[in-house]
């Protein structure tokens, strides 16, 4: 099983690396002006479907968060950037009434005894990208971007009861911890208030299947950001 997982992952990571090196030999013998560095600093509110597997009669769930936002970007043509960037940590949870049950992450049966919460806590997620700004000679600049997300989610459940997921029974304690890369695609939007200064309106989107623990990752955001170029 751990074969076939590492196999699985290792052919999306080939696959998303090919994408970024083709993008990056199409563009980076450009002989224009290179724009200096920019660092993007922001506010992003999370949609994390981590938790909607749960959904059922007497179950409220809430997977909006909002989080900080940075990236870097390093241009080596006049409109491709390699892109680093990190998402502050973020919690969405899900409240579950007494004797509920049912199956999650695949086929694994859960049940509830007493009232309980599950927390989906996401730990500081990293990305790393490719960036490409569409040609324009205007304020308002378009662009596109695609990377990797590096992501570590533990699952914890808390209550006046308990919690059996697959076989084992859990109080107040993390039973379940999962983590991964997985590629992400972007789209936004910048305004230039000036010659360093800008404005930009950003959307990200990943989505995937841990191959072992059955456990779907599902991520969007939109932000709104100051950048600064050096």
């Amino acid at each position: 099983m751990f074969y076939k997982y590492m196999k699985y992952k290792m052919k999306r990571v080939n696959y998303t690396l090919l994408f970024l090196f083709l993008m990056t030999y199409s563009y980076i013998s450009s002989a224009h002006d290179i724009p200096k560095p920019s660092v993007t600093v922001g506010a992003m509110q999370l949609n994390d479907n981590a938790l909607d597997g749960l959904a059922g009669t007497g179950v409220s769930i809430d997977d909006n968060a909002t989080v900080a936002y940075l990236t870097v970007d390093y241009y080596v043509s006049p409109n491709l950037a390699f892109e680093g960037g990190v998402i502050s940590e973020s919690e969405v949870s899900a409240s579950l009434p007494s004797n509920d049950s049912g199956t999650w992450h695949g086929i694994k049966s859960y049940s509830t005894s007493g009232t309980l919460t599950i927390t989906a806590k996401t730990d500081t997620s990293y990305l790393f990208g490719v960036k490409y700004n569409l040609p324009t000679n205007g304020t308002i600049e378009v662009y596109g971007k695609a990377g990797l997300l590096f992501w570590d989610v533990d699952y914890i459940v808390s209550g006046s009861g308990t919690l059996t997921y697959n076989g084992s029974t859990y109080n107040s304690k993390t039973f379940l911890q999962v983590d991964g890369s997985d590629p992400f695609i972007g789209l936004g939007l910048t305004y230039a208030i000036n010659k360093n200064t800008s404005l930009t309106f950003d959307y990200i989107s990943t989505s995937s299947t841990n191959a072992i623990e059955g456990v779907a990752i599902d991520l969007n955001g939109y932000s709104l950001s100051w950048v600064h170029s050096f």
